[in-house]
């Protein structure tokens, strides 16, 4: 029976160290996405391809496909994040900074050219 209980136990609490792992992830994701898409419209409006690629374009077509980009990076910019990455981000600005610059700029890309095809 000792055994028996063992191996639930040793079972049951890696199962529930993940799940506690993915929602503090996933808590963590949405208290940086505003960050994110705000960090995203700037790089976007800094970049020489987007300033070539929207003199084309009215107001609202700009920020049309600005809105669909950030969203995009918002969704997907901290995939490739730690987890370790992010707690230490939620605790020091400087490394907050850091992580969310280049989540935005790794995946900013990728959106773009998603959004824009």
């Amino acid at each position: 029976m000792k055994f028996l209980t063992a191996l639930t136990l040793l079972t049951i609490v890696p199962i529930t160290v993940a799940c506690a792992e993915t929602d503090s992830h996933t808590i963590r994701q949405k208290m940086l996405k505003p960050l994110i898409e705000q960090q995203c419209q700037s790089e976007l409006k800094s970049s020489k391809i987007w300033k070539a690629a929207s003199i084309f374009w009215n107001d609202s077509e700009q920020k049309h496909a600005q809105q669909k980009i950030c969203g995009c990076v918002g969704e997907n910019a901290l995939k490739d994040v730690s987890n370790k990455d992010l707690v230490m981000a939620s605790v020091n600005e400087e490394t907050k900074n850091k992580v969310i610059h280049q989540a935005v700029v790794s995946s900013l890309k990728g959106c773009a050219q998603e959004v824009l095809k």
